[in-house]
């Protein structure tokens, strides 16, 4: 062959190879770029998730903090409701003896009631008789008619004695049950004196 045609296919391939280099070059500088773009656009969605990340810790410590406050609160409203509990059970407790305080004087007080309406009652019927006994006893007459039922009485018989006997009277020998006294008491000074009357 000749020397020429040797040095064209030389130069030939090595202008092949450089247009293949060349080609490589660019299509592995544009995938050079293509990556570079890709990883700026990665680095920038790092950085955005980088961000979201700081975020959401920081939202996560606030919610750790908020959670660590509603549970120191709800301790405190738990210590605060068995204390409620106990106060509302000893108040209860209260209660329950206050009406059972109030109802023994409430029975205590109507039998106080009913004894104090007896006593008035009493009284009244005791005032009323002494009244009576005032207005029968005024007079010399009813005071001698009085003494006459009184000895009738206590001696429907004869064969009683009065003498040396203190308040007794006495009939066969025995003593009658109970001591009686007659007193005469002047209700005015106009009253006439206790020597006029005689039996």
């Amino acid at each position: 062959m000749n020397k020429g045609a040797v040095k064209n296919l030389a130069l030939i391939l090595l202008l092949g190879v450089a247009i293949f280099s060349m080609v490589k070059y660019v299509s592995e500088l544009r995938a050079r770029f293509i990556l570079q773009d890709g990883l700026a656009k990665a680095q920038g969605e790092i950085l955005d998730l980088s961000q979201e990340k700081q975020n959401l810790l920081q939202e996560l410590g606030k919610e750790k903090e908020l959670n660590a406050g509603l549970a120191v609160r709800n301790l405190g409203l738990k210590a605060y409701l068995r204390a409620s509990q106990h106060r509302l059970i000893r108040l209860f407790k209260e209660d329950r003896q206050t009406r059972d305080d109030l109802e023994e004087v409430s029975a205590k007080f109507t039998v106080l009631k009913a004894e104090n309406r007896a006593l008035i009652n009493s009284r009244k019927r005791a005032y009323l008789e002494n009244e009576q006994l005032k207005l029968k006893l005024s007079s010399v007459v009813e005071l001698k008619k009085a003494m006459r039922e009184l000895k009738a009485r206590r001696s429907p018989e004869a064969g009683l004695t009065d003498s040396g006997n203190r308040g007794f009277l006495f009939w066969k020998k025995r003593s009658s049950p109970e001591k009686v006294k007659i007193e005469v008491v002047p209700d005015s000074p106009q009253a006439v004196p206790p020597e006029t009357i005689s039996e």
